[in-house]
């Protein structure tokens, strides 16, 4: 059984699903490719991609950890792996209603909450998204609800 591509962040003014479904992925490759020595346009595969994010990330003590100096992420590779993971989640909550992500929605999130952020913010958001793509994202359980303790039963008069 393989683990689900999407997963839910908080993320802007709410909570965010995102996705990077076969249609994201193909637009991601074509966005973030490149210019060859020869001229020519060329993808940037989405295994490639994630390399490139993975690059120069560590989890330290349970803590993500970003190492500019072994990056090899761009901006603008982790601002279309959000974006296009929005439009492939398509909802979010927000202030405890469900929202619908257009295009045009996660364009305007984008602008507003990816464009103005620390590069470090958004690269460590662009990565889990693509890693959860890539490798699948096993959300953690929730813990079950606590029993209520047993009923005692009721105490009987003490005779004088």
């Amino acid at each position: 059984m393989s683990l689900p591509t999407d997963i839910i962040l908080p993320f802007a003014d709410g909570e965010y699903k995102f996705a990077l479904l076969l249609p994201q992925q193909i637009e991601l490759e074509k966005t973030c490719g490149y210019i060859d020595a020869a001229g020519n346009q060329r993808r940037k595969g989405a295994i490639e991609l994630y390399a490139d994010l993975i690059a120069g990330v560590a989890v330290i003590e349970g803590e993500v950890v970003c190492n500019p100096h072994l990056g090899r992420a761009s901006a603008f590779d982790c601002r279309e792996v959000i974006r296009l993971g929005l439009i492939g989640g398509g909802k979010g909550e927000v202030n405890g209603a469900e929202v619908n992500v257009s295009a045009i929605r996660a364009k305007s999130l984008v602008e507003t909450y990816v464009d103005t952020a620390p590069i470090v913010e958004r690269w460590t958001l662009a990565l889990a998204i693509l890693r959860a793509a890539v490798e699948g994202y096993d959300p953690p359980k929730k813990a079950a609800p606590a029993k209520a303790p047993a009923a005692k039963p009721p105490r009987k008069p003490r005779s004088a």
